[in-house]
């Protein structure tokens, strides 16, 4: 508003007039406490606050920290030598005869750690009962249930054909009735 057209006593007592104030600190205290009070407002905690996103950051941290650990998991691969590899493949016929499946686990477990303790790396899986045979351009499947069958391999670095020898020798397979061939690589 322009104080142009107004006299020196209009401005005087324009100046004089109370400007606007804000109310005294206990008045907003004691409104914002009734609104509280009557639950049309709730007091922000800053502690819960904090709680939330500090555990919100520490799932995220574990589960970030979960996909590292499986993928170092899974890049542990032993990597064999070829010119020392060894291929050695389980075999059962009707002599074998299985144990309890979790004590033979443990047994093959032991078995490997044993193995690579003495400085011999060693891989290997359990093969399924199913495979599939392919001969030129035809496949067919192959029976898993011949007299003879394959149902596994390890693969150890060894630095002679004995020293692979030995290790297949104190493979638990063959205190259930199974057998295992050793198959030096051949590397060209």
């Amino acid at each position: 508003m322009s104080e142009d057209h107004l006299s020196e006593a209009e401005k005087k007592l324009f100046a004089a007039l109370e400007r606007e104030k804000a109310p005294p600190g206990h008045i907003e205290k004691n409104i914002v406490a009734q609104l509280e009070k009557e639950g049309l407002i709730k007091k922000i905690n800053t502690m819960n606050y904090l709680k939330w996103a500090a555990s919100i950051a520490a799932s995220v941290l574990l589960f970030i920290g979960g996909m590292f650990y499986e993928q170092s998991k899974a890049n542990t691969m032993v990597e064999i030598e070829p010119t020392k590899g060894y291929m050695l493949l389980l075999h059962e016929d009707t002599n074998f005869t299985p144990g309890d499946p979790m004590a033979m686990f443990e047994e093959y477990k032991t078995w490997m750690e044993n193995t690579f303790s003495r400085g011999v790396k060693i891989t290997g899986q359990e093969l399924k009962p199913e495979a599939t045979l392919v001969k030129g351009e035809t496949q067919q499947a192959f029976d898993a249930q011949a007299e003879t069958k394959t149902t596994g391999y390890f693969i150890v670095e060894a630095n002679s054909l004995e020293e692979a020898i030995r290790v297949a020798k104190e493979n638990p397979h063959i205190k259930y009735g199974g057998s295992v061939e050793v198959k030096p690589y051949m590397v060209r």
